[in-house]
């Protein structure tokens, strides 16, 4: 399969919403509340998700990266400076989502390798990511060299749910 990886423009960020939300909806499923999920996906939520990016992409458009397969849009990457007090010399993977068609074909890793080069780009030679706790893909980052380090609490927003986040940790990217 052929892919593209394209930064977030105002005409791709309306699909990079679309896939985010789709993955959140097929991945959580079982850990973040249905409702929760659903709503993420109504038009609504949708075009204001579309919007928000687009107010990103004045501020910090080289952050977010949309993947193609075949043209159509499939995965999402964000990057960005450390949300985590504990890791302020260390560049965050904040979001790498797959739709389910695609999982499992080597595209996250392909992901995870553009996140590392572009942290690297910002300047760091560390980085860090957050998983929350009972998403499969814990066992990805850890496959991928991230050191378990500890948990912390996750707020979904927009929600009453709280949940558990998995820090991993990479000492060299």
């Amino acid at each position: 399969m052929n892919y593209t990886i394209e930064k977030l423009s105002n005409e791709n960020a309306c699909e990079y919403a679309y896939v985010n939300s789709r993955a959140w909806l097929e991945s959580y499923q079982g850990i973040i509340d249905q409702a929760y999920l659903e709503n993420l996906n109504t038009d609504e939520a949708l075009k204001a998700f579309c919007e928000k990016l687009k107010g990103y992409i004045k501020d910090d458009p080289n952050n977010y990266f949309l993947l193609r397969v075949d043209g159509r849009p499939v995965g999402v990457l964000g990057i960005r400076k450390p949300k985590y007090e504990d890791y302020q010399d260390c560049g965050e993977l904040g979001a790498i989502y797959l739709l389910n068609e695609v999982k499992g074909k080597g595209y996250g890793k392909i992901l995870f390798e553009k996140a590392k080069e572009e942290l690297r780009k910002m300047g760091y030679n560390k980085m860090v990511n957050g998983c929350i706790d009972g998403n499969p893909s814990n066992e990805f980052y850890k496959h991928m060299g991230g050191k378990f380090v500890k948990q912390i609490p996750f707020k979904v927003h927009n929600s009453n749910q709280e949940l558990v986040e998995n820090i991993y940790y990479y000492e060299k990217i």
